[in-house]
């Protein structure tokens, strides 16, 4: 298996990460230590993971992809993601130093934390470079669990009518807007979804997403461009319940096998 959707985080803004979510009734009953986190998903079958962490302001970026690139030398089988802020002067030279210097994977922008919309033009040029590189794209552009002037179908449609060639993955499938974002894998190659809190009951009183709005119809239809993600460890339920929806929806096992390990293996360029 293939985890794409896992965070991590430097010690004090993972402690801060853990209060800003308890203090607004989402339990997160597991540890944040990097260890803990790989051993849990070690334990339930996960051979690779992304992983990725956040700059919410400017200033912090860099340090915070230097403290991924730590983190992942201790972790084997781990792919570290950036992060980055379009408010910091030197964005794209923080960019350049993590694709090239620290090596990551590429990035993960959440629009509605960093409150960065990703057609933002100054984000356009590191877009360029993770494409150059090869590297990959997480974006958190989905409403869910609100919407803000950040997120939005359209505005990821920009980036990749202009980016097509961008190996970009939307979490959370989109939600709310599944269905404008699954139509627009049809359109571009290498544009993916991942499952991450879209479709376990379980999530529901936290992030307002009812599985039901997902057909299985959708899944099978779009079964090359589903990358299974859990959101571990800031998952309020135990790991195995982001897997529960594989049992329930009695998906044939060729299609299990393309969302948990082949189709994250070809986004990531671990396959041909």
């Amino acid at each position: 298996m293939i985890d794409v959707h896992v965070h991590l985080h430097p010690p004090r803004l993972g402690d801060a990460i853990r209060r800003h979510f308890t203090e607004r009734g989402w339990p997160l009953p597991h540890p944040f230590d990097p260890a803990s986190v790989a051993g849990t998903l070690k334990a339930h079958g996960v051979e690779r993971f992304c992983f990725f962490s956040y700059a919410h302001r400017p200033g912090m970026a860099r340090a915070v992809n230097e403290w991924i690139a730590g983190a992942a030398r201790d972790l084997p089988g781990a792919v570290p993601l950036g992060t980055i802020h379009a408010d910091d002067p030197d964005c794209v030279a923080v960019a350049e130093h993590a694709l090239g210097v620290l090596g990551l994977g590429g990035f993960k922008i959440h629009c509605s934390v960093q409150r960065l919309a990703p057609d933002d033009g100054r984000l356009f040029p590191v877009y360029e470079r993770v494409a150059r590189a090869g590297k990959v794209l997480v974006l958190h552009a989905g409403t869910m669990p609100y919407g803000d002037p950040h997120t939005g179908a359209r505005r990821v449609e920009a980036v990749m009518a202009r980016f097509p060639e961008l190996r970009v993955c939307v979490a959370h499938l989109g939600q709310f807007e599944v269905g404008e974002f699954a139509a627009m894998t049809e359109r571009y190659p290498h544009l993916y979804l991942d499952t991450a809190m879209a479709l376990t009951l379980l999530a529901t009183p936290y992030v307002g997403a009812v599985p039901a709005d997902v057909p299985t119809e959708l899944l099978l239809r779009h079964q090359d461009r589903i990358l299974f993600g859990s959101d571990f460890p800031l998952t309020p339920y135990p790991y195995e319940e982001e897997l529960r929806w594989l049992e329930t929806r009695r998906l044939p096992a060729d299609v299990a096998r393309k969302i948990l390990a082949t189709n994250a293996a070809r986004w990531l360029g671990l396959s041909g």
